[in-house]
């Protein structure tokens, strides 16, 4: 008896991990897909990687100059001065 519950112990411990491991796989099976395909899979993540870099810089360059133009507003046209002290 003692024996069956360290088994079925077992089989849940390993029936978790495979789901946990399950989890971290890609949602296409790549195992499926021809071999002389995978160069133009890793090159379309590596071009996807890129341009979202570029537009989280572009979007922060944005905010940044959108900063400026309102401190320049406050300070020249409103007259207000803001400093950190």
């Amino acid at each position: 008896m003692d024996q069956f519950r360290f088994l079925t112990d077992l089989a849940e411990s390993l029936w978790q991990m495979q789901k946990s491991i399950d989890f971290w796989r890609p949602a296409v099976p790549f195992e499926a897909l021809p071999g002389w395909l995978a160069p133009s899979v890793a090159l379309a993540a590596l071009l996807s990687l890129i341009v979202l870099s570029g537009i989280a810089v572009g979007s922060l360059a944005v905010l940044v100059a959108s900063l400026l133009v309102a401190h320049l507003l406050l300070d020249q046209v409103l007259g207000i001065q803001l400093a950190l002290n």
